[in-house]
């Protein structure tokens, strides 16, 4: 089967190029072998003259200009008809060759003016903008630029709305395959909308050349060899490619611009070895870029680029899909987007130019003069004709509606023009398709009751409907269309175009769109995807107008979309608020512009954005995501941001169901809504909570975890109350190796380093005078300068300055726990030792840089950029050494390096603030409640010491307000321990049961004394023994 498809694409590859395109003697096209313009296409005689006059004669007119099988050879530029009028010049010219293969359009070895690279030349030019220059095209020809040409360029394209190269060979005439591009059309401003199609492009400096941001470009079936920088160059254009070979020893596209959004399904970049170009990427991106199914070889990598990129990635010399930014998505859908199977465009069979049926002549039509040519539309057509074509050279006109039927199976404007109010009705017929192509206007529009298979070329019409109950497939190529209504249909498109303020442009009821390049102007709605619709959209530029916009850019309701390089410009101003509006199980969500990055062209980019529910694959459990730790400090709230991946695949659901709940921690966890992806959260008590976020997606479950550190206090080196005001005794220093007695006080950072003879150190010290209570947890932070320069972790020691009693002496000439900044030095700071810093040795108690008679080695604080919290320290140890009695109530923190560096890092002063200062978070016992919240004075309960009067068994009950460790033990009225019950950290909020056994104790008199890190109590109790 796969064989099959392959060998049908081939054929009809193969079909398109070597077809030949011929006219009936009364088509009036322009032959430059006829009179008066002669041309020889000998391959000998100078044609330039002979085909330059037939283009000057037809300006503006959907003219073909038609080259016959031959060799035509020039030795200037051709250049498209210019006008006096500057908005009717270069355009609705056609360049018509009989076959790729048999038109010759060669240029003169050695040609004057095709010299100078610097000051390129094109052997066929289509005219400068800024105005659009619509319906150009090229067809059906190859060009070769002969030898000696270094500043030849094949074809300077511009063409608007629609307009088309296609089935063209460019070739370099020499060896070293010299010139500067085989196509241009990076010379002109607003070129596009258009469509490239099967071209081949050998030898030039670029193959292909796109700049400027605007209109947007369609290329399908390329093949570059031979280029010398790059096969496709893009500068800012809205690129969309599709079916790319590349034989090159260079890159095969370099895309950059700050408004470039590039999109490239399916190809083959093979890198062929040169010594003087080694293999270097496949694709140079330093823009917007879309990626997918593309095999390159022998290059060194497929893709160098500026951006992240994100997608399934890349796997060896294949890239399977790469995305240069984050996808986008409301609902749940895949990481990837939706690959709607592509239908080539068929070459349907045609008659011989001969049976064609004239319009005009026997059936009386008319153009020009305003006159209804209906009635002899419909009676060619009822009359049993196949073919039936439109001369060009003025308008026909229809006021009444046509019924295309009976055997009509072909119908070609040779660019004519049909305008009227009335439409062509598309009925059963002899034949299952019908194609229509090349006009320059169709009538007031196409509605399709058929189940017949239209092809839509080279088109401009105002609208498309299919029948309510639905139609045959549709193909549209190179198409300028204001509107489509699809109902349960197949549309495949290449180069569609769209320009309606009034109205969605496109509602797709059910069908299956799949869209190469789409140009979308002005306002309102490009796509409403309605009753399980599915959309693919490959590279869209939207052109928003100055009109303030209502309505979504996209509707997806109910149905699948995958949109592939979108970019929206503004040239006027007045972006799309809303981008995309998507409804699945009737929750409707939306994209909003001012959550996205605007892009340079002031509107935003979205290389991917997916919503839709795969039909394919195994389900794959919900991944739920929350920040995984964050701080707060009581009273406050915190918000709790959940997402979660899921492919949409179990129910089908927008958003899976999701729940909070408190795994672990002190206190209740009160959430504002447990069930919400974003909540509220309070808590009854500070303390380390896990919190776990679920999700459900109706048949698999998943769970991620947020820790949040509770504190009730933030004190820092600036302030002792936590209220932002400077006070207490707080400070923070940092004390230098190389000037060992100079104070370092007037900074506003503090720096530490390990090097050689040049270490530094930093003394912090936290007043905790103000204490409401008996403290129960402690962490320290840092504020760390420029941590997204740090590569990979570092660790620095953190020691606490012991202080034994208020005499405590650190040593001679050592300043105490008073120090203050303006004295502290390298010589007199406390603890310090005269050594750098370096690991410490937990065994032997040494290391780091400080005397360890004077100070507590508390562990290491890690600083990682890439961590949540990223210099952050919480530990056992850290915090038993705040729970020490300081008779001054100051605590000092010694930081020194733990490796040798020649880096000095930097961390914030207490001149910057209390957001940046030195922060030491603090928890504490509150003896008034619970954990839980509950009013409980003295932050326990104690029940009467139970005694069985016979065994002499006791027991007791003990509630705790908060988890602490316990001690409890058993005195004698004479101060004697008798026992000890119990030594441990115990539970809150549990009545906890205690026994022991007094059958050894003499009669008397005894004590229960409970001793907890908040509370101390007692109780008697006697014995009868």
């Amino acid at each position: 089967m796969v064989f099959q498809k392959i060998l049908f694409v081939v054929f009809t590859l193969f079909s398109l190029i070597s077809a030949q395109i011929s006219f009936p003697l009364g088509s009036e096209v322009v032959d430059v072998t006829k009179e008066p313009y002669f041309a020889k296409g000998d391959g000998k005689a100078d044609d330039t003259e002979a085909i330059q006059r037939a283009l000057d004669d037809h300006p503006n007119g959907d003219f073909i200009i038609y080259l016959p099988h031959g060799t035509y050879k020039i030795s200037k530029q051709l250049s498209w008809p210019k006008s006096e009028e500057p908005t009717e010049a270069y355009r609705r010219t056609i360049l018509q060759g009989e076959s790729m293969g048999g038109t010759i359009l060669i240029l003169k070895d050695n040609a004057r003016g095709f010299d100078n690279p610097e000051i390129p030349r094109a052997m066929i030019y289509t005219g400068i903008g800024p105005h659009p220059r619509h319906r150009n095209a090229v067809r059906d020809m190859s060009l070769r630029t002969g030898k000696g040409n270094p500043g030849a360029i094949g074809i300077r394209f511009n063409a608007a709305s629609q307009g088309t190269v296609f089935n063209v060979k460019i070739f370099s005439g020499d060896k070293n395959g010299a010139g500067v591009a085989g196509i241009d059309m990076g010379f002109a401003e607003n070129v596009g909308p258009l469509l490239l199609k099967n071209i081949e492009v050998r030898g030039f400096d670029i193959g292909i050349y796109t700049r400027t941001p605007f209109f947007g470009m369609t290329l399908e079936h390329i093949s570059l060899s031979g280029q010398r920088k790059y096969g496709i160059e893009n500068w800012d254009q809205a690129l969309t490619i599709r079916g790319l070979r590349s034989r090159n020893s260079v890159p095969a596209i370099y895309n950059t611009g700050e408004y470039a959004m590039l999109t490239l399904i399916d190809g083959t970049l093979e890198y062929v070895p040169n010594k003087k170009k080694p293999a270097g990427p496949a694709i140079i991106n330093e823009a917007g870029l879309f990626v997918r199914g593309v095999t390159t070889s022998k290059y060194k990598t497929p893709i160098k680029s500026t951006t992240p990129g994100l997608g399934e990635g890349i796997k060896g010399q294949e890239i399977l899909e790469y995305v240069s930014e984050n996808l986008i998505n409301l609902c749940h859908s895949p990481k990837a987007s939706m690959r709607v199977p592509v239908a080539e465009v068929m070459e349907l069979p045609k008659q011989t130019p001969s049976n064609w049926v004239k319009i005009t002549g026997d059936y009386g039509g008319t153009a020009g003069d305003g006159r209804d040519v209906s009635k002899a539309i419909q009676q060619a057509i009822d009359d049993g004709a196949e073919t039936i074509y439109f001369p060009p050279k003025g308008r026909y006109t229809i006021n009444r509606d046509v019924f295309i039927r009976k055997r009509v199976r072909h119908i070609i404007g040779t660019e004519g023009r049909i305008e009227g109010t009335g439409r062509f009705i598309i009925l059963d017929g002899t034949f299952p398709d019908l194609t229509i192509e090349r006009f320059s206007s169709f009538g007031n529009g196409i509605l399709h009751k058929s189940n017949r298979l239209l092809l839509l070329k080279n088109v401009m019409v105002k609208s498309y409907e299919g029948d309510v109950d639905g139609a045959g497939d549709v193909y549209m190529e190179d198409v300028s269309v204001d509107q489509i209504k699809l109902n349960f249909q197949h549309l495949w498109a290449r180069q569609l175009h769209m320009n309606n303020d009034k109205t969605t442009k496109i509602i797709n009821n059910g069908g299956t769109i799949w869209v190469l390049g789409l140009t979308a102007e002005n306002g309102n709605t490009i796509l409403h995807n309605k009753n399980k619709g599915k959309a693919e959209l490959a590279g869209v530029h939207v052109i928003s107008n100055d009109k303030a916009k209502v309505q979504p850019m996209f509707i997806n309701d109910s149905s699948n979309i995958s949109i592939e390089g979108l970019r929206e410009t503004t040239i006027r101003g007045n972006a799309f608020h809303k981008i995309i509006e998507e409804t699945r199980k009737g929750l409707t969500k939306t994209l909003y512009a001012k959550d996205l990055k605007r892009g340079a062209s002031g509107g935003v980019n979205i290389p991917l954005y997916v919503g839709y529910i795969p039909q394919t694959g195994n389900n794959i459990a919900p991944k739920p995501e929350t920040l995984n730790e964050q701080i707060l400090v009581q009273p406050n709230k915190i918000r709790l941001k959940g997402i979660v991946d899921d492919d949409g695949r179990a129910d089908g659901l927008c958003e899976v169901p999701v729940e909070w709940t408190k795994a672990k921690g002190p206190g209740r966890a009160v959430f504002l809504d447990h069930r919400s992806y974003e909540t509220d959260v309070t808590f009854t008590a500070s303390g380390r909570y896990d919190l776990l976020f679920k999700a459900h997606d109706g048949q698999l479950k998943g769970t991620d975890t947020a820790r949040v550190f509770v504190f009730d206090k933030r004190y820092s080196t600036f302030d002792h109350n936590g209220d932002n005001v400077p006070s207490g005794r707080g400070a923070d220093a940092w004390v230098s190796e190389f000037d060992n007695y100079t104070p370092q006080s007037n900074d506003s950072v503090l720096r530490i380093s390990y090097n050689n003879d040049n270490s530094s150190k930093i003394y912090l010290k936290f007043d905790l005078s103000a204490l409401p209570g008996p403290l129960s947890d402690a962490a320290l932070q840092l504020n760390v300068k420029n941590i997204d320069k740090i590569k990979k972790p570092i660790q620095w020691n953190v020691f606490g300055l012991k202080e034994i009693d208020k005499n405590y002496n650190f040593g001679e000439d050592k300043l105490g726990p008073e120090w203050k900044e303006s004295e502290l030095t390298w010589a007199n700071a406390p603890g310090n030792l005269d050594e750098g810093g370096g690991l410490f040795n937990v065994r032997k108690g040494i290391g780091g840089g400080v005397d360890t008679r004077f100070a507590d080695h508390l562990g290491v604080i890690t600083i990682d950029p890439k961590a949540t919290l990223s210099s952050f320290l919480r530990s056992p140890s850290f915090t038993q050494f705040f729970k020490r009695k300081h008779p001054s109530g100051l605590y000092t923190l010694i930081l020194t390096g733990t490796e040798k560096s020649s880096t000095e890092y930097q961390i914030s002063a207490k001149e910057q603030g209390r957001d940046f200062a030195p922060v030491l978070y603090i928890s504490y016992f509150d003896s008034t409640k619970s954990a839980g919240g509950e009013s409980m004075q003295g932050g326990y309960q104690l029940s009467k010491v139970n005694i069985d009067i016979y065994t002499l068994k006791c027991s007791f009950d003990l509630v705790l307000g908060y988890p602490q460790f316990v001690q409890i033990e058993v005195y004698n009225e004479f101060g004697k321990r008798m026992m000890i019950v119990a030594e441990k950290d115990l539970e809150s909020e549990k009545k906890l049961n205690f026994q022991f056994e007094a059958i050894s104790f003499p009669t008397g008199k005894y004590i229960l004394k409970i001793i907890g890190e908040a509370f101390t109590t007692q109780q008697s109790f006697y014995i009868l023994n």
